[in-house]
């Protein structure tokens, strides 16, 4: 599996803060059966995460997972708050994009409109959005409409592990499963920040989905989806 939105970078925001712990996560994922993670540190007022840096940190962990034997293979992306989505500047985002797409956070308190507005801009630099964890969003919450107008208009929707496992409430789990039954969800991601004593939110997620949905629709949304949205952009190995 590809893993699409994940925080395993050391020391850039809230996920390991030592290389330690990026190695514990990356084990965890392996065991999971990801063979490639999509590195998105976030992008943020609170986490102004430098693409140098990034990369700095992404050749640090690769290094470290070679000499441990973890076989994993690591892109560079970012997750951008909806704020800097919209303000920072049109080479501060390609330089965080993959694909020709951006991957955007929506907050529980991002506004209705913001959907609209971040398409508006993303297409003056050539990009789309990949909006992650709609089902946290209380107004996408009340207007899920919004989002299928959204993915008509290019963009794509990502569901995030903790969500699908109840990790962020009841009223998240029960949109995002929604949204995968309406089939309004083109990446199934971990967002995982972590390693966990019992293991990674997004072996659960998975096994949960192919047990409602079968084999076939959780591997477009883990391998097949994320696949295509590399193969516009090149990783290194």
């Amino acid at each position: 599996m590809i893993d699409t939105h994940c925080h395993l970078l050391p020391a850039v925001d809230d996920g390991p803060q030592r290389l330690t712990g990026s190695v514990d996560l990356a084990r965890q994922l392996v065991a999971a059966g990801f063979s490639f993670v999509l590195c998105t540190p976030h992008f943020s007022r609170l986490f102004p995460t430098s693409v140098d840096v990034a990369r700095e940190r992404l050749l640090e962990l690769r290094a470290e997972l070679f000499g441990h034997g973890i076989r994993l293979k690591l892109g560079l992306a970012a997750e951008v708050s909806p704020g800097l989505t919209v303000t920072a500047s049109s080479a501060d985002l390609v330089a965080r994009s993959v694909g020709g797409f951006l991957l955007v956070e929506l907050e529980p308190d991002t506004p209705v409109d913001f959907l609209s507005l971040a398409l508006g801009e993303l297409a003056e630099t050539n990009l789309r959005p990949i909006f992650a964890h709609p089902e946290r969003c209380r107004a996408i919450r009340s207007r899920p409409r919004l989002l299928e107008e959204a993915r008509a208009a290019g963009a794509l929707v990502q569901v995030v592990a903790p969500s699908l496992i109840g990790r962020w409430g009841g009223e998240a789990a029960t949109s995002a499963w929604r949204l995968l039954d309406a089939g309004c969800v083109d990446l199934l991601a971990s967002d995982a920040h972590r390693a966990r004593r019992e293991g990674t939110h997004i072996a659960r997620a998975a096994a949960l989905v192919e047990e409602r949905f079968g084999r076939e629709a959780l591997l477009g949304l883990t391998e097949r989806a994320p696949s295509a949205l590399l193969g516009r952009s090149p990783q290194p190995a």
